[in-house]
């Protein structure tokens, strides 16, 4: 049941993946999209051998329920150090690799405001929806029912590991408007 309500709302976002609040693994507080420092998210994509993130970008989305259109943010993501994800991250299974995103510094001043306004309001965190949008490319060739996808964010030191992804079968992916056709990478 849970996951026919994730591929509903990936499917209804636009192929965003929204992250759910009540799936946490790992130590650490649950995720509260209102009052802790999104600007400070670590996010691992967990990706098989012959995928990648493509150099197009990853798209982070931020939605305030009945904001305002400062309350409704796309923003491109930045590449992460390495060294943030050293203690927030288990090692990567057999075959799988991260790569790391965050918010970029130039897009962290929205944000804050974004939250302050949903704050200033009482905006519960369950009004506010962060999102994926995954842009990925290929490094050959790929079966793509044979692969997963994994996208997991965190605040480092704060909050569990949440997933935005877990373990979605690549083909599925594929399917949402956008995710039709990966670049080969660069």
């Amino acid at each position: 049941m849970g996951r026919l309500i994730a591929i509903s709302l990936t499917l209804l976002l636009a192929a965003c993946s929204t992250l759910g609040v009540t799936t946490p693994f790992g130590g650490g507080a649950t995720l509260d999209p209102v009052h802790d420092d999104i600007g400070s998210l670590l996010i691992a994509f967990d990706l098989p051998r012959g995928l990648g993130p493509a150099p197009s970008g990853q798209l982070f989305t931020f939605d305030v329920a009945n904001g305002g259109p400062d309350e409704h943010l796309r923003l491109t993501l930045a590449q992460a150090e390495a060294d943030q994800a050293m203690s927030a991250l288990p090692p990567p299974a057999e075959g799988r690799a991260y790569y790391l995103f965050a918010v970029a510094d130039k897009d962290r001043p929205a944000l804050a405001a974004a939250q302050a306004a949903a704050a200033a309001r009482g905006v519960a965190a369950s009004g506010v929806k962060l999102g994926i949008v995954p842009h990925l490319c290929t490094s050959g060739t790929i079966d793509p029912n044979a692969l997963t996808v994994s996208v997991f964010a965190t605040i480092p030191g704060r909050t569990r590991l949440m997933p935005f992804l877990d373990q979605e079968p690549l083909a599925q992916l594929m399917t949402q408007p956008g995710s039709t056709q990966m670049p080969p990478c660069a």
